[in-house]
């Protein structure tokens, strides 16, 4: 049963990835960044991953 919850894990994971660029797809889009204030909004979407993975990656699936 691990294996099966760690796969399922790992695709949750994934979308929530593909979900963080397209967050900042669309902020991109809809504002007028600099280069500075781009690198800081990935810089922000890059360390809330981190931090959700550490967390998620302990708790049980439901």
């Amino acid at each position: 049963m691990g294996k099966i919850e760690d796969k399922i894990k790992q695709d949750l994971m994934s979308e929530i990835f593909a979900d963080s660029f397209k967050i900042y797809e669309f902020i991109d889009t809809r504002f007028k960044l600099d280069e500075k204030q781009r690198s800081e909004i990935i810089s922000k979407i890059n360390n809330l991953n981190n931090d959700l993975t550490l967390m998620l990656k302990e708790i049980k699936l439901s």
